[in-house]
């Protein structure tokens, strides 16, 4: 049974807010870096400050945008299963509640879209933030799953989610 429109937009509404939070909250906690660098194989996300990563966060990549569609990661085969820790989890929730944006490979896609599907993944997957790079065609949207410090002389804040 799919869930109505509206009530999908309400969900969703609230739940960008609450990504929104989270990554003012990360900031606040973390700061802001000259540079960021991504490793696909080992599935983190650097920032740097003068050339000395500083934060290193462990991720799962949510999905992509390309152009006007965007694609989840479960159903994209050019990711590898350790990036997609926790997708499964976002897809079963939309399966168990109607929500076919949640279950659909492709979905057509706005400025928003991407951000929307990350914040509904920030939600049922508990993590502290998010984040998003481009790449040669779109962007790549992120959840963090395990925040470190990587400097000994700052004080540690670690934030897992499993």
């Amino acid at each position: 049974m799919a869930a109505c429109d509206d009530c999908f937009q309400n969900f969703l509404h609230l739940l960008v807010h609450e990504s929104m939070e989270k990554n003012a909250q990360f900031e606040k906690n973390y700061g802001c870096h000259d540079r960021w660098d991504w490793d696909d194989d080992a599935s983190t996300l650097t920032f740097s400050d003068a050339g000395e990563p500083r934060v290193r966060i462990h991720v799962s990549v949510v999905g992509t945008t390309e152009g006007d569609s965007w694609q989840w990661s479960w159903a994209n085969p050019n990711i590898p299963d350790s990036s997609k820790i926790g997708m499964d989890r976002v897809r079963a929730f939309g399966e168990a509640n109607g929500y076919e944006r949640l279950t659909s490979t492709f979905l057509d896609a706005d400025e928003y879209t991407g951000w929307e599907m990350t914040s509904i993944a920030v939600h049922i997957l508990q993590s502290p933030g998010s984040y998003r790079f481009p790449t040669e065609l779109g962007y790549c949207y992120l959840v963090y799953r395990k925040i470190e410090r990587t400097l000994a002389d700052e004080p540690a804040k670690p934030a897992v989610v499993n």
